[in-house]
Formats: structure tokens, sequence, C-alpha cells
């Protein structure tokens, strides 16, 4: 005789907490600034623009929302200033030094300068090291400060010697070299005591990268846009923090309304619309990204962070930095 009744399990099944992001930016807010920081550097023969840039980034910050709580920026404008100061007293230096020499060593300016030069393109990598440094030290969220481990050396000696295999492959193994990068940041990355972590192989970065590439010659670069968005997947969902793990929803229309939006949106209007594009592509962008899974933050302490303004100041002039 068989059982009359039937036993299911009914226990709730577990779903992992899922944290958004969210932007809150206005684009008329942030035309306001962009006008009062432009007015205010040009009247200051620009050197308002140390304090510009601070208060661009504070502005942009304070928009970002993550997991309900809104990030801080707690650089300023002054440390930034000096900073600038630093780094020009370095360049005057470096213009100076083949004068002198060339006045004790007759001849030895035009050597002197090459080899000045060669170090100036072997300090990119340390300024995008060092920058990234200060700009998670100057961020905070929950009360509590981002922060990069000390790996300037290892960074450099990757990317040296991944630019050199770029070029000697004709810039095919670009994909593995810039994850290779990328993995060392965000491994090095913490918030407070808690690292993040980031698994995506070089070898997976790759055939996406040589796929994107020969996709888009064969169509003309229309394939571009799936190759942004699947990158931009593979990217976040190698990279966790404690239990929580990235996700991004992007699709190829979302990169190509983000990036052809914004480029015909600027250009149609001389300009002008462009703090409500910089909004519109944050929202977009953001609320596309979620990290799923459970993050216990009374393990997370505080520690202090070390950057050094100057470092943001060096990679801004070398075009190196994240234009914020």
């Amino acid at each position: 005789m068989q059982d009359s009744f039937a036993f299911t399990d009914t226990s709730p099944v577990y779903q992992p907490p899922v944290h958004h992001l969210q932007f809150h930016g206005d684009g008329t807010s942030l035309f306001l600034l962009i006008l009062k920081n432009l007015f205010l550097t040009v009247i200051t023969l620009g050197v308002y623009a140390a304090w510009a840039r601070a208060e661009r980034r504070k502005y942009m910050w304070s928009s970002t929302e993550i997991a309900g709580q809104r990030l801080v920026f707690t650089g300023t404008g002054l440390e930034l200033f000096k900073g600038y100061l630093k780094v020009l007293a370095v360049y005057v230096a470096f213009l100076a030094l083949p004068v002198i020499a060339n006045l004790i060593i007759p001849g030895s300016r035009v050597i002197l300068q090459i080899m000045l030069s060669v170090a100036v393109l072997g300090l990119i990598p340390f300024a995008v090291y060092w920058s990234r440094a200060y700009l998670l030290s100057r961020t905070r969220w929950r009360g509590l400060h981002f922060g990069l481990e000390r790996g300037a050396g290892p960074y450099a000696k990757a990317f040296i010697g991944g630019y050199l295999l770029t070029l000697l492959t004709l810039g095919i193994y670009a994909p593995a070299w810039l994850n290779r990068l990328r993995g060392i940041l965000l491994n090095n990355t913490r918030f407070g005591t808690e690292r993040f972590s980031y698994d995506g192989s070089n070898a997976d970065a790759f055939w996406i990268g040589f796929k994107g590439f020969l996709f888009s010659v064969l169509t003309l670069g229309i394939y571009y846009f799936w190759y942004a968005a699947e990158m931009n997947r593979f990217v976040l969902s190698h990279t966790s923090f404690m239990g929580a793990r990235g996700r991004s929803d992007l699709t190829a229309g979302d990169m190509f309304a983000i990036l052809v939006g914004s480029v015909l949106g600027t250009a149609l209007t001389l300009g002008i619309a462009f703090p409500w594009i910089v909004v519109w592509s944050m929202r977009k962008m953001l609320d596309r990204i979620t990290f799923v899974g459970e993050v216990d933050f009374a393990l997370v302490a505080q520690r202090s962070s070390a950057g050094n303004a100057a470092s943001d100041a060096l990679a801004h002039d070398l075009g190196v930095d994240l234009a914020l």
C-alpha cells in the first residue's frame, strides 16, 4: 500500500545577500561644479586646478553608493597643490641637469637627455601604482579607509616585461598583460584590514581579447561592444571581497549606448551635455554591477593607508591617471 501523503521539503532556500552599487549624482549640480572650477582656475591662472580636482572627486565619491553607504573622498586641494609643486621641482631639475652637465663635460647634454627621457618612461608604472595608492588611501567607506599594499616594484617589472612582450607579439599579448597588471592591483587592494581577491586567468583574458580583436576586425569594429561587455563581466566575476563575488550584467547594447551615446552627445552639444552624460553613464554602469555573498564587516578593522599626492600629480602629467 502506497503512502497517501507526499512529504516535500518546505525549508526556505538560502539566498545570499546582494550588495548593490548606485550613482546618485545629477547633471545640473555637476555642471555647476565644473563651471565654478573652470572660472576659479582661469582667474587664478591655473593655481586652483588642484582644488578643482579635489572638489570633483569629492562630488563623484559622495554620489557613489555601495550597499547603502556612500563613499567619501578625504583628499584636499592643498595636498594636491603641494604634490604639483614637488613634481614641478623634479621637472625643473631634469631640465637643468643636462645644461649643467654640459658646462662641466662638453658634449654630454644629448646623452644625458636621452638617459633622463628613458628614466621618465620607467616612472610610468610606478606613477600608476603610487597614484592608485593615493586615491585608495583617501577613499573612506563605512568609516574605514581603503588602501594598497606595497608592491610598486613587482608591478613595474610586470608592466615593463609585459609591454616589451606585447611589442614583440604585435599586440597579441596585450589582453594577458593587462589582466596580469589588473590582478596585481586588485590582489593588493584592501578595505581596512581585508584584501580583495582577483582570480581571472591570463589565458582566459587572452582568448577573450584575441576573439574580440579578430571579430572586431571582421565586423569593422561592430563586435567591439560585445567584447567590451564580455571583458567587463569576466573581470567582475573573478573579483571578490571576503565572501562576496562581483557580478556584472552589462550587455553589448549597454556598452554601445554608453560609448556611442557619450561621444555623440558630447560632440553634438559642443561639450555642454558632458556633465549629464557622465551622470547617465555612471548610473547605467553601476546599476549593472553587484557583489553577491556574505561580508562580515565586524571582522574588518581600520588600518592606516599611505599615499602621496605627488604621485597623483605625476600620474596626471604622464597621462596615466584615472582621469578623476
